[in-house]
């Protein structure tokens, strides 16, 4: 068994010389000592977790002006659609009239094609020409009839080359508008899509921020957790300097229930010492007591005559008081939303040490009452012979 403590001793030296307590050797550590160290890693915590509620709200700011940012982007990105809706009619209309010129040109091209065929014609015969005509006719009325239809036919080409040169110069105008609204309105495209990727530039850049503060949230949550591990570490060294290894309260009922308002009985209970999901951070835990809803304010009195060894805040209990039985046994009171009894003060089995509350981790007034020995949680249903609940 000596052998057994020596090597404990060995260990916890090691640890506390690699850097949890730097400034401690295991046995040179008085209590006094360790309560000190208790209450620097209780203010630790405390300025981690008001860092926490400081990057909350950045945070919580930060998202608003995102939310402001996004209706702002909805509607720059709207507007960006309309604008590109109308050049994509503008770009369809332009195709259209690209088509409908080309079409055009091809019909009088071809109409001019064919004058040209007919005073091609009439050039090659010359005076021949209009005189097989004339003296093909039969009579006056005839060959006035010649006349009149090889002049007509002269004038019906010219009038439908002149109506196509009119078509073909129309359509002309209306591309070359078409075509200038066209450039007009990819310009506005253009600006607008700027803004939409400067708005989205912005966003981007929140977001970022966003994840910093997250990350910083998680460092802080992780030195909080460094620093409950490290308060049982102390707790367990308070513990081994107290003596005995053996609590002189044995687990047979001998404690006092330490909610007077509220029955000593296991319906009395929200929570056990039991394995559960956290109700505030949402994680898996070994819940470390017994968890008893009271009304706010409601006395809270100590199980046992003994010692304040800690009275003050502490880590996720809050407001905590922390009373030495002897012999290894100690109780913990949580979540007090005031405390009565100070650090040193000896008080008496049913004196009231706190009053109750919700500070800390917690969702609504409670006492979490715990159990320790040598340090250690343990179940308090047999020191207070009170059934454990499932939950």
């Amino acid at each position: 068994m000596k052998i057994l403590k020596k090597a404990t001793c060995l260990v916890l030296a090691g640890f506390l010389t690699i850097g949890v307590f730097p400034s401690y050797k295991t046995g040179a550590a008085t209590v006094a000592e360790l309560e000190a160290k208790r209450k620097t890693l209780a203010q630790q915590t405390a300025n981690a977790r008001k860092e926490i509620e400081n990057l909350n709200s950045k945070q919580s700011s930060v998202e608003d002006e995102i939310n402001a940012m996004d209706k702002v982007m909805n509607s720059l990105q709207a507007e960006l659609d309309n604008a590109q809706s109308d050049l994509d009619e503008l770009t369809e209309a332009l195709t259209a009239a690209e088509k409908a010129l080309e079409e055009a040109s091809a019909k009088r091209e071809k109409q001019f094609q064919l004058l040209g065929s007919r005073m091609r014609f009439l050039q090659q015969k010359g005076s021949s020409g209009y005189l097989e005509i004339l003296l093909e006719s039969e009579s006056f009325s005839d060959l006035f009839l010649r006349m009149q239809y090889v002049n007509d036919i002269m004038m019906f080409d010219k009038d439908i080359l002149d109506e196509l040169q009119k078509i073909q110069d129309t359509i002309q105008t209306k591309k070359d508008e078409i075509a200038e609204n066209q450039a007009a309105q990819a310009e506005v495209v253009a600006i607008q899509k700027e803004k939409v990727e400067s708005m989205q530039s912005l966003i981007s850049e929140k977001q970022a921020v966003m994840a910093s503060y997250a990350k910083d949230v998680k460092k802080q949550e992780q030195l909080i957790a460094a620093n409950a591990k490290a308060d049982q570490q102390v707790l367990n060294l308070i513990a081994q300097q107290s003596g005995s290894a053996t609590p002189y309260y044995t687990g047979n009922g001998s404690l006092g229930w330490p909610v007077p308002s509220r029955a000593a009985s296991s319906s009395s209970l929200s929570s056990g010492f039991v394995h559960r999901i956290n109700p505030v951070t949402g994680k898996s835990e070994n819940h470390s007591g017994y968890d008893i809803p009271a009304s706010y304010g409601s006395a809270i009195v100590a199980a046992e005559a003994g010692k304040v060894t800690y009275s003050g805040w502490m880590n996720g209990y809050g407001y905590t008081i922390i009373i030495d039985h002897g012999g290894g046994l100690s109780t913990l009171y949580g979540h007090n939303s005031s405390l009565v009894v100070s650090k040193g003060q000896m008080v008496t089995r049913g004196q009231t040490i706190a009053k109750c509350g919700s500070t800390g981790l917690s969702t609504g007034n409670h006492c979490h009452f715990s159990v320790l020995v040598n340090g250690k949680y343990v179940n308090p249903q047999s020191y207070l012979g009170v059934q454990n609940v499932g939950y």
